[in-house]
């Protein structure tokens, strides 16, 4: 006991601490038309159904789960069907709380009569607590609910009556969806309507008794507006898919409660001239919806949206139409498709000379900033050559025989294997790189911005563009924010929104260096796109966004490229990513 008090103050410290209480609100689900089910009961039971219903017909003395008298098939009885399954969970200690709607299709009295005859056979279900049996359909008047016995429940379905009525044998209150409203699930409600609803909901809620619309529209989209509107069982011949769905709504919902401010480019470059230095910067797995998602919850505003040159990217890799981002990244660096896994390699496992490679020979310093690891998959295929990208220890080896002046990176438990080339210094003392120098901003990858990294992206990049600046050589310096990606594979709304945004702020630092250093080319762009995010709902009023997944894994949908300086205008149109690395190299000539 003192063990378990411990572990509860603990926790409790920690939600003081960082200031998150996640309380997941539990929307619950009414299995409608259940008998249809492949699998009555069972299958909306198992997924987490918190209401089940039941249409029973009575015929020669048995109560058939049906919905019309000519529907009923031999053996598909209440008992068969729904109390033995109940009886049995219960008797293996296994049954949780559930609400039984028993849709009444027959003449009201003599089948809740039967109904009263059934249940008492089943002494431990009706004395037990946890399965509240709810009769609804055809029904015996208001004033006769109080005739039946104590685990007879009913469903009242007249939201007028409430003040000249007795509640306390009343459990449920349902009312027809369709005497509201005509949406079909689909976009969103007329003011009108979505008005007669509230007042329906209102209404019903009045009562203090649980909420349900029958004969709602059966989308994603009504389960989370109807759920949010506060109806208490969300209707569905769905039940997995809404459990599911619904379990995830709140987790999946963001608000962004302090902005972000923006940058606005001054467009005061000439655009005749060449550029001179090249920042390349890749979101990884920043698609267009996870862009579009932080600008809703920025309220409308970003600093990559301020750019007019904008391309579509095409990401496939040469072994499969979803591209990782070894792949993605070395079409970038070397102008080559490639085998998934491979960094900076070829098809055939051939060394490809990449953008670093090249602008050194043509005396460019060279740089990286990123909040993943130094190894890891899209920084190294600026400086490596192997064939797997888990190859930790070559591309280690690659680093220290590349022409890369310094980066500023995750990877500082791998130190030891990198200074004996790389010098180490610290991020607020770096001002020159008088050998290769390694600037760390974490252990493996840098902390995630909800953990604690802060503004570490934004000011390395201020960093490394002051040092850079410092020098006479014109410069090529690439910038990831590599953990997008990671909200993406975690499904996480949240995550992917904050670090967009911290991304953005690194932006803005290169735009400022842009439009003071008007020699300056940026490219923005992804490796590909993560998990398929979908914005489903929000406002950007209030910097809310409601999305939704597809996958865990990346996608092959084409991603956005923003381009500002000199030559921008070459950037735009529909390509391969592999022509990001010949249009640098073609403007550089």
């Amino acid at each position: 006991m003192k063990k378990r008090a411990a572990f509860l103050v603990i926790v409790g410290l920690i939600f003081f601490v960082t200031g998150k209480i996640f309380a997941q609100t539990v929307y619950k689900v009414h299995s409608h038309n259940d008998y249809a089910q492949k699998l009555p009961f069972w299958y909306a039971y198992s997924n987490g159904a918190s209401s089940i219903e039941a249409d029973v017909f009575l015929k020669n003395d048995s109560l058939y789960v049906t919905h019309a008298e000519d529907e009923i098939v031999k053996g598909k009885t209440f008992d068969k069907l729904y109390l033995n399954r109940l009886s049995s969970l219960e008797k293996s200690g296994e049954l949780r709380p559930l609400q039984l709607l028993i849709d009444l299709k027959s003449e009201a009295y003599a089948t809740l009569d039967k109904l009263e005859e059934v249940l008492k056979k089943y002494p431990s279900l009706i004395n037990g607590g946890k399965v509240k049996f709810v009769v609804s359909g055809n029904r015996p008047k208001s004033e006769e609910y109080k005739n039946y016995p104590d685990f007879i429940w009913f469903d009242h379905q007249n939201l007028d009556e409430f003040e000249h009525m007795d509640l306390s044998k009343v459990a449920l209150v349902s009312s027809s969806y369709k005497n509201y409203s005509v949406w079909n699930g689909y976009g969103r409600m007329t003011a009108p309507d979505l008005e007669k609803v509230k007042r329906a909901i209102s209404l019903a809620k009045a009562s203090g008794k649980p909420f349900r619309f029958w004969s709602t529209p059966d989308t994603k989209t009504a389960w989370a507006r109807l759920a949010k509107l506060g109806v208490d069982f969300i209707n569905t011949d769905q039940p997995a898919q809404a459990k599911q769905y619904l379990d995830k709504l709140d987790a999946n919902t963001f608000t962004l409660k302090d902005t972000v401010e923006v940058y606005r480019p001054k467009y005061a470059y000439n655009t005749d001239s060449k550029p001179t230095n090249i920042i390349l910067m890749i979101g990884d797995g920043n698609g267009l919806a996870q862009i579009s998602s932080a600008m809703i919850a920025n309220r409308g505003k970003l600093s990559v949206t301020g750019l007019k040159n904008i391309g579509l990217v095409k990401t496939a890799s040469h072994d499969d139409l979803i591209t990782d981002s070894a792949a993605g990244a070395t079409a970038m660096a070397t102008g080559r498709k490639t085998n998934n896994r491979a960094i900076g390699t070829g098809p055939e496992a051939e060394p490809l000379i990449n953008l670093v490679d090249t602008v050194s020979k043509k005396g460019f310093n060279t740089a990286i900033v990123t909040t993943d690891a130094i190894y890891g998959a899209t920084p190294s295929s600026f400086y490596a050559h192997r064939v797997e990208r888990d190859d930790t220890p070559g591309l280690i080896e690659d680093l220290k025989s590349s022409p890369l002046d310094f980066f500023i990176a995750g990877g500082e438990k791998n130190k030891k294997n990198i200074e004996a080339v790389f010098s180490e210094q610290k991020l607020e003392h770096f001002s020159d790189f008088k050998r290769p120098t390694a600037i760390y901003l974490g252990d493996n990858k840098a902390p995630s911005l909800a953990k604690g990294r802060g503004s570490a992206l934004p000011e390395s990049v201020s960093k490394a563009l002051e040092v850079l600046q410092s020098k006479n050589n014109p410069f090529f310096l690439m910038v990831e924010g590599a953990q997008i990606d990671n909200g993406g594979h975690s499904n996480s709304t949240s995550d992917i929104i904050q670090e967009m945004l911290d991304f953005d702020q690194a932006i803005a630092e290169v735009l400022k260096f842009a439009d003071v250093n008007k020699n300056t080319l940026v490219i923005i762009t992804a490796d590909h796109e993560t998990s398929g995010f979908g914005i489903m709902g929000g406002s950007m009023e209030d910097g809310t966004v409601q999305g939704d997944f597809l996958t865990v894994d990346h996608s092959g949908i084409m991603v956005p490229l923003f381009a500002y300086g000199p030559k921008a205008e070459n950037f735009n149109g529909v390509y391969e990513n592999t022509e990001i690395f010949s249009k640098i190299l073609a403007l550089l000539e």
